[in-house]
């Protein structure tokens, strides 16, 4: 049956999904991205359209998650795992914001405002297709899933990275 399988690389991820506890879980990454150069990210994963991501629990168990389900993914490794989103990042605005979610918790951190001229307001990068933003919070890296999201309240504003 190895014959079948395909390699992938594995990233660990803490995935918070409401009225379940915040659980570590394990994604398969492809070496190769479908819209990219270089390896496969987990941003890629959650942005697909199909709906459901495939993990692998603390136990071994494979399930699968709805995506519109997850709040928030925290990347372990981010460096490493999101290597594209710190590539594309550097020298972009950045923007402190927080985000207030249906049930009423906040997260605090920063976007970069990854887009062309004229199209990097925090507006512009909440309303992109893609349903999962990147915001950095006191050195760890969150995939927030923006349909959780109810407010998101601009804090502090740069022109250029810190």
């Amino acid at each position: 049956m190895d014959v079948y399988t395909v390699p992938k690389d594995k990233a660990v991820v803490l995935i918070d999904i409401p009225a379940y506890p915040i659980a570590e879980r394990t994604v398969f990454l492809s070496g190769t991205a479908e819209h990219h150069k270089g390896r496969e990210t987990v941003s890629d994963l959650l942005n697909r359209p199909n709906p459901f991501l495939p993990v692998q629990e603390e136990d071994g168990e494979s399930v699968l998650v709805r995506k519109d389900a997850v709040r928030w993914l925290k990347v372990l490794e981010p460096a490493v795992v999101e290597w594209h989103y710190y590539e594309n990042r550097e020298g972009a605005p950045r923007k402190r914001i927080r985000c207030i979610f249906k049930e009423g918790e906040a997260l605090e951190g920063y976007v970069y405002a990854v887009a062309p001229e004229g199209h990097q307001r925090v507006s512009d990068i909440a309303n992109r297709e893609e349903g999962f933003l990147h915001v950095e919070a006191e050195g760890d890296l969150y995939l927030v899933n923006a349909r959780h999201v109810l407010f998101i309240r601009i804090l502090e504003e740069n022109n250029g990275s810190p």
